[in-house]
């Protein structure tokens, strides 16, 4: 019967005696990208979780696999840890990973870290009698007004200058 071994100790040993596993160094490299690109990837992963990758590796090494993740990879994280950026469909992927690197080191807290989606849609409008504390124009009546699916304009006057051909 095999016993399972700690792949933590086994990778902290590697971590300190470099000069011991210096003929498996490039397949160490490639090993930890992959666990961390997968951390990334997992479902259950918040924003304050992708800071906590962000603190423990330091911003260069994270920097360094946030530049070796595919343009799709970027983009679904981005979206997922920010659904309202405006510029998603747009932003070239050098602008998205820095997106993406600035929201894995801000360091004030947002107001729920866990939650990896913030609310879409009705939920995060502003309310029409403009009590989100936030005085903005989109948030007066005439933005707010919504189509009844009729044509309210008046009808153009006729030409009574035509001519009778």
């Amino acid at each position: 019967m095999a016993l399972d071994i700690d792949g933590f100790v086994l990778l902290r040993a590697i971590a300190q005696s470099p000069d011991v596993f210096c003929d498996i160094s490039g397949d160490v490299a490639r090993a930890g990208r992959a666990l961390v690109v997968r951390q990334l990837k997992a479902k259950t992963l918040t924003l304050r979780g992708l800071r906590e990758i962000h603190d423990s590796l330091g911003a260069e090494t994270f920097g360094l696999v946030v530049d070796g993740l595919s343009d799709a990879e970027v983009r679904a994280l981005v979206l997922r840890f920010d659904r309202h950026h405006p510029d998603d469909k747009v932003t070239q992927l050098g602008g998205l990973r820095r997106h993406l690197a600035g929201l894995a080191s801000w360091t004030n807290p947002s107001p729920n870290p866990n939650q990896p989606n913030q609310p879409i849609g009705a939920a995060a409008r502003p309310k029409r009698d403009g009590t989100d504390g936030i005085s903005r124009a989109l948030g007066h009546a005439a933005f707010l007004a919504v189509w009844d699916g009729k044509d309210h304009d008046p009808k153009p006057a006729k030409d009574k200058r035509r001519k009778a051909g």
